[in-house]
């Protein structure tokens, strides 16, 4: 017998789905300042969502000419 579940309950599964890990995820990225540890920038997602997709989001919040530290997931983000 097929369970039936109200369409509100299946979309918001999906905002926070991830079909690769086939688990509901929720990340969070900090942007800290080197010298003061200030939080710069607080940025979270539901779901999967690229690292840098949530750095342009935020990218208004860091201090122009400032010198980012990045993994390889963060590639073209000196092109911005």
């Amino acid at each position: 017998m097929q369970r039936k579940y109200p369409y509100n309950a299946l979309k918001k599964q999906k905002k926070s789905y991830s079909g690769k890990k086939k688990t509901h995820t929720f990340k969070v990225q900090a942007i800290i300042h080197y010298k003061t540890q200030q939080i710069l920038s607080l940025c979270m997602s539901k779901g999967a969502v690229h690292d840098f997709e949530l750095f342009k989001r935020n990218l208004h919040l860091i201090p122009k000419d400032s010198f980012v530290l990045a993994d390889k997931g963060y590639q073209g983000i000196y092109d911005i």
